[in-house]
């Protein structure tokens, strides 16, 4: 996943850490298989801290290697075009979905597009870009995840009204994800890099609105969505697409090719970070 030989970098932030095969208590800590994400691109494994300009226990901290997981650089996310250009980003709203045997249940929709003007003139930065989160100390430290914690775990709402999503893989597209649990975050975390899958794809998840996450009437006070699905899960090659998904398109693009064995794995693997 992130083009590294696991093995090696754990002997070299602390030596002896971990022993050839791994440490017997974890296979996804230690797997190494590459699945070609390309998660390093922007989560970059390992920095160097530099020359601190303290005077005092500065050697012990000069050019240390951090496993940050971040090039702490920003980055265009995802945005939907009638949120975007919205006077105000919409509130989260209950969306009703339909699970794989027909039953109804309600979630609060995780927000899809990225872009936030609250703070126009905070740094260089324009609505839509974001500094790469570290991922140092996720499995730890868990949720809430994004700069507004919108994906969130709640005692109250994990069986009531949960935050919700969707997500894809090679067997299924745009199914329903309920965040009940850390895996649920790490995962809804990883689709939120991107817009939704396309909604014309082949194995679309039979449900209401396909499950592409629509708000009911194709609105939310002054947000319209003329386009309905077409705004949210636009076709990859399509305009909508090239204008409106992140940086991370090409990388969300091929974790959904994968299979969910292959996706949980890397799962797994953050939740070791």
């Amino acid at each position: 996943m992130f083009g590294i030989d696991l093995v090696a970098l754990a002997n070299w932030m602390i030596p002896g850490r971990m022993p050839a095969g791994g440490d017997g208590r974890d296979e996804h800590a230690i797997n190494q298989a590459d699945r070609k994400l390309n998660c390093a691109g922007c989560h970059l494994p390992v920095v160097t801290r530099g020359e601190l300009p303290a005077e005092v226990g500065a050697e012990h901290l000069n050019d240390a290697w951090v496993p940050l997981f971040s090039d702490l650089l920003i980055h265009p996310g995802p945005v939907v075009d009638a949120e975007r250009i919205a006077p105000t980003q919409r509130l989260p709203v209950v969306v009703q979905r339909v699970d794989d045997s027909g039953n109804l249940f309600n979630t609060f929709d995780l927000i899809r597009g990225m872009a936030d003007d609250t703070l126009p003139n905070q740094g260089v930065a324009n609505g839509r870009e974001w500094r790469t989160p570290p991922l140092m100390g996720l499995g730890r430290i868990g949720p809430p995840f994004f700069h507004d914690a919108r994906i969130f775990l709640s005692e109250q709402t994990v069986s009531t009204t949960p935050a919700g999503t969707v997500y894809s893989n090679s067997d299924t597209t745009n199914t329903p994800l309920v965040v009940r649990t850390l895996r649920d975050a790490i995962r809804a975390a990883i689709e939120l890099h991107d817009l939704p899958a396309p909604f014309d794809a082949p194995n679309q998840s039979n449900t209401l609105g396909g499950s592409c996450p629509v708000p009911p009437g194709n609105q939310v006070g002054s947000v319209v969505y003329q386009n309905g699905a077409a705004d949210i899960c636009p076709p990859y090659e399509s305009t909508t697409s090239q204008q409106n998904r992140g940086d991370a398109r090409k990388v969300v693009r091929r974790w959904r090719r994968l299979s969910e064995d292959d996706q949980l794995a890397v799962i797994e693997f953050l939740k070791q970070l």
